[in-house]
């Protein structure tokens, strides 16, 4: 699960740059037409600051959702953590029930049927 992970925020990330890359290609020209989708979403009367701020929008959604996407993964291998910590700690407790003499006290009875 982590490999998919990180695999797909890799991929989202790739996706943006390109898409983002897509869209300065389209909007190199100084006039304020911004164009999303080309004839399908176009804004004719784009102030130049809303397109320098929006860049960085983008950028700042795409990042959060990638860091909440690392944040899944950090959650499942942390329940996996503790399952198997728990899972050790049933050992532990299953070990400490078991009789410790139980060597000594063969031993004893193996050495005592043979003393004469």
């Amino acid at each position: 699960m982590r490999n998919l992970l990180g695999t797909l925020k890799w991929l989202i990330i790739a996706l943006v740059i390109l898409a983002w890359f897509a869209l300065s290609v389209g909007n190199r020209q100084l006039s304020t037409v911004f164009v999303l989708i080309p004839g399908v979403i176009e804004f004719q009367s784009v102030p130049l600051p809303v397109l320098l701020i929006f860049p960085l929008v983008v950028a700042f959604l795409v990042f959060w959702f990638v860091g909440m996407l690392d944040q899944v993964d950090h959650f499942l291998r942390a329940r996996e953590l503790r399952k198997r910590i728990r899972d050790l700690e049933q050992e532990v407790d299953q070990l400490r029930n078991l009789p410790i003499r139980d060597g000594l006290l063969g031993e004893k009875a193996v050495e005592e049927e043979y003393r004469p």
